[in-house]
């Protein structure tokens, strides 16, 4: 599922999937903006059916604490 959720994001944040680190604060990758982060939250509830308020996605930080919030679902 690792694997799956790194390729997600990866592809909701139109970039290379071996960029994407699991330590990496993802807003800090070249391409998050407004736009991609609806990106993100649209993948997280179409691809692993897990709907995320802006108040929590606020808290996360990391890719692992994002993996972490779906594989915990």
């Amino acid at each position: 599922m690792k694997d799956k959720f790194i390729t997600a994001l990866a592809e909701a944040l139109e970039m290379d999937e071996s960029d994407v680190k699991m330590a990496d604060k993802f807003r800090d990758y070249e391409s998050y903006d407004s736009l991609a982060e609806l990106s993100v939250l649209a993948m997280l509830d179409s691809d692993f059916e897990v709907e995320i308020e802006m108040d929590e996605y606020n808290k996360y930080q990391t890719v692992e604490e994002l993996y972490k919030r779906i594989s915990t679902k």
